[in-house]
């Protein structure tokens, strides 16, 4: 029987002020994390809206990666940025959308990257699971 349900743990550790480290259980690895500056926070600190947004990015590179793999593909490099754009809306502030700009380099047909970055699309679950609406831009060279 397939497993239709997986835990994610972490866990933070106040350090004051508006800081703390997060730690991830399952790998042992540890950042610290902030308020951003924009907010009464730290420079050079990763927020938790920089980690929204680079979950993102990050999934969708997964999905494609994997995506990539089932179908035989040569992939050369990946690369990607990605912006997430917070408004207030309804005097809350949330983020409207996210921009991934993935930039891939591949030994296949144009047609057929393009097709693999749709499917990726609808199967980034950490895109699925938010509410902000999640483009993905993608510049391709085929080699």
């Amino acid at each position: 029987m397939e497993q239709d349900k997986w835990l994610y743990h972490n866990s933070l550790k106040w350090k004051g002020e508006k800081k703390a480290d997060l730690r991830f259980v399952e790998s042992s690895q540890e950042i610290e994390v902030a308020t951003p500056p924009e907010f009464g926070g730290h420079e050079g600190i990763i927020s938790p809206e920089d980690l929204f947004v680079s979950s993102a990015n990050v999934c969708f590179m997964t999905t494609l990666l994997g995506t990539i793999k089932n179908m035989g593909v040569e992939l050369i490099s990946y690369e990607s940025e990605a912006e997430g754009i917070l408004e207030t809306v309804d005097k809350m502030k949330i983020f409207t959308k996210i921009i991934i700009k993935p930039r891939i380099k591949a030994r296949e047909t144009e047609d057929k990257i393009r097709m693999i970055l749709g499917h990726a699309e609808k199967r980034c679950l950490v895109a699925n699971s938010m509410k902000t609406r999640v483009i993905i831009e993608p510049e391709i060279e085929i080699l």
